[in-house]
């Protein structure tokens, strides 16, 4: 009797660690699933781009929107060199610096001088991690304002 109440409680105290390490268990699988967006852990989060085109961004700066930020991702020196009119500048970087000094109330419109809008896609994302939400890549970027033969400013613009 004795041999069998050892087996029996060392048979409840397996079961209750069984118990006790599932939960924590399946708490750590499912933080492991999920992307933090501005603060909250959400489960299966895909971040997919939105676009803008370059007829559509000229026709909004025609306009005088107040309701877009271009935003040019180039180095600083590149910047300003060149870059649309009115353009702010926040560098590509493998992770941002808080607090992002962007208004959340308006349409960010992110470009590069990149082959696939790679590094505007990029800090679309990481801006879309901490919370902005009006996030648009300039389809074509850089290279396809300067093919519509759009207005530039900068260092090179005034020297030429």
């Amino acid at each position: 009797m004795k041999h069998v109440c050892k087996q029996l409680s060392g048979l409840i105290v397996a079961l209750a660690s069984l118990f006790l390490l599932v939960p924590g268990a399946v708490a750590q699988d499912s933080e492991e699933d999920c992307v933090w967006v501005d603060g909250e852990c959400i489960e299966g989060y895909v971040f997919a781009a939105e676009y803008m085109s370059t007829e559509e961004l000229k026709a909004l700066i025609d306009a005088g929107s107040e309701d877009i930020v271009i935003v040019d991702t180039s180095a600083d020196l590149i910047y300003e060199e060149e870059h649309i009119p009115g353009a702010v500048n926040l560098p590509w970087v493998h992770q941002l610096a808080l607090p992002v000094d962007l208004p959340r109330d308006k349409t960010l419109v992110l470009y590069c001088a990149c082959v696939g809008e790679e590094d505007s896609l990029d800090m679309a994302q990481k801006l879309s991690f901490v919370g902005f939400t009006n996030v648009e890549v300039l389809e074509g970027g850089w290279f396809r304002w300067l093919e519509l033969g759009y207005p530039t400013v900068g260092k090179a613009v005034e020297d030429s």
